[in-house]
């Protein structure tokens, strides 16, 4: 597998994400599910959404690049009763690693084996996402990587896919007519991103505000989370875009 540089890997995440939330229609989310799966390395990619839509009753949001046979042949075992990522998955909030999960039971061991067989990979991680609203998805990610590799992969994909599995739920919770609430910031975290765009580092930031270098960097931290930003550009411009940094006392 060809390891590139951290500042290349997070350009990538950077555009990913940008283009999860210029998404304009549901159309689009299949070859953005593509890019994925190139730029990973990716067996597959699927999105799980419950609560997602704007009408009450609707069955889970289902988004795929497994086969229509996979996919066909998973309904008709009702493998969703006794799927561990699932079932698990959609009820707690770290990560899943399929090497982890326990597979004592029959129907559970079925389940991955045939799994493979359709073609998705020797492992998998499962990344939950819960919604303020009581919406829920599950992000399900697999891979063919060797023993060595996975061992390197698998910290890098929970890194990167924690915030593509957060954004991806935004962007189709806005498709499909959810409102998605703007994030608060404190007029601390605004000034410190203000200046940020302006070019300056958090030393320099911390100088013109008064405050320690460790403080701003807090400020900044607190200010990427709330966003959903991989980085300081990307809370900068997602700041941006919705009027956030004109909102100074």
């Amino acid at each position: 597998m060809n390891r590139r540089d951290r500042n290349s890997d997070d350009l990538e995440l950077f555009e990913l994400l940008e283009k999860l939330g210029e998404l304009t229609d549901a159309t689009g989310i299949p070859e953005l599910l593509g890019r994925l799966l190139d730029i990973y390395g990716l067996k597959t990619v699927a999105y799980l959404g419950s609560g997602v839509t704007a009408q009450p009753g609707q069955s889970p949001y289902l988004a795929v690049t497994y086969s229509n046979e996979w996919v066909d042949h998973y309904k008709a075992q009702r493998f969703v009763d006794i799927d561990p990522t699932v079932q698990i998955g959609m009820r707690r909030m770290l990560p899943i690693d399929w090497d982890e999960l326990d597979r004592a039971d029959e129907d559970v061991r079925r389940l991955f084996g045939e799994a493979k067989e359709f073609g998705l990979g020797r492992r998998g991680i499962s990344l939950p996402v819960h919604g303020q609203h009581g919406d829920r998805a599950l992000v399900s990610i697999t891979s063919d990587a060797s023993d060595r590799d996975w061992r390197y992969l698998r910290l890098h994909y929970m890194r990167d896919f924690q915030m593509l599995a957060l954004h991806m739920h935004q962007a189709i919770l806005r498709l499909e007519g959810k409102t998605v609430e703007q994030a608060r910031l404190s007029p601390r975290e605004r000034e410190c991103l203000l200046w940020v765009a302006e070019g300056k580092t958090a030393w320099e930031t911390a100088v013109i505000l008064g405050l320690s270098e460790h403080t701003v960097r807090c400020y900044l931290e607190s200010a990427r989370h709330k966003l959903g930003a991989a980085n300081n550009t990307h809370a900068v411009n997602k700041a941006g875009k919705v009027g956030l940094l004109t909102q100074l006392p």
